[in-house]
C-alpha cells in the first residue's frame, strides 16, 4: 500500500510528447499539401469557367450573323477572313480588341473552314480560348504555348 504523501507522477513522458508532435507535424504537412492542390484546382476551374463564357458569347455572336452578311456584330469576326482571327479578353472576360496588351489574359483564336458566302452551306468553325494571352506573341498563328485552353469545333448553319 502507498503512503499518503506519495503520488503517481503527473504529466506525459518525453517519448509520448515526441510521438504526439510527430503525428501533429505529419498531419499538418498533409493538410498543407492538400491546400496547394485545392488552390491550383480552383484556379484552373475559374479559368475554364471564364473561357467557356467567352466561347459561349462568341458562338452566339457568330450564329446570329444574318443572311447575306459575313461579319459578326459584337466582335467583328469575318467568316471569310484569314484564319486564325485573334481577339483578346481581360481576366473578367471583357473584350479588349485584336492586339495584345498588358491587361489581356485570355486569347480567342477563331478559324473557319470552307467559309463561303453561300447561305445553304454550313461553315465549320474552330474556336480556341487560351490563357495566359501573352504566352504566344504572334496573333496571326494558332497558339501552342498556353498553360490552359478550351476548344470548340462546331458548324454554323447559315440560311
Amino acid at each position: 500500500m502507498r503512503s499518503p504523501d506519495q503520488r503517481p507522477p503527473a504529466g506525459f513522458s518525453l517519448v509520448e510528447i515526441s510521438i504526439a508532435l510527430g503525428v501533429a507535424a505529419f498531419c499538418l504537412l498533409a493538410i498543407l499539401g492538400l491546400l496547394q492542390t485545392g488552390i491550383t484546382s480552383e484556379q484552373t476551374t475559374v479559368g475554364k469557367t471564364a473561357a467557356w463564357g467567352i466561347l459561349s458569347t462568341v458562338f452566339s455572336d457568330l450564329n446570329s450573323i444574318p443572311s447575306g452578311q459575313t461579319i459578326s456584330k459584337a466582335y467583328n469576326i469575318s467568316l471569310t477572313g484569314s484564319s486564325p482571327q485573334t481577339l483578346y479578353f481581360t481576366k473578367e472576360g471583357k473584350p479588349i480588341g485584336n492586339a495584345p496588351s498588358q491587361e489581356a489574359y485570355y486569347r480567342l483564336s477563331v478559324g473557319f473552314q470552307s467559309a463561303s458566302p453561300a447561305f445553304a452551306n454550313p461553315t465549320l468553325a474552330r474556336l480556341l480560348v487560351t490563357w495566359p494571352a501573352n504566352a504566344d506573341s504572334s496573333p496571326g498563328t494558332w497558339p501552342t504555348k498556353a498553360s490552359g485552353s478550351v476548344e470548340v469545333i462546331t458548324s454554323l448553319l447559315r440560311d
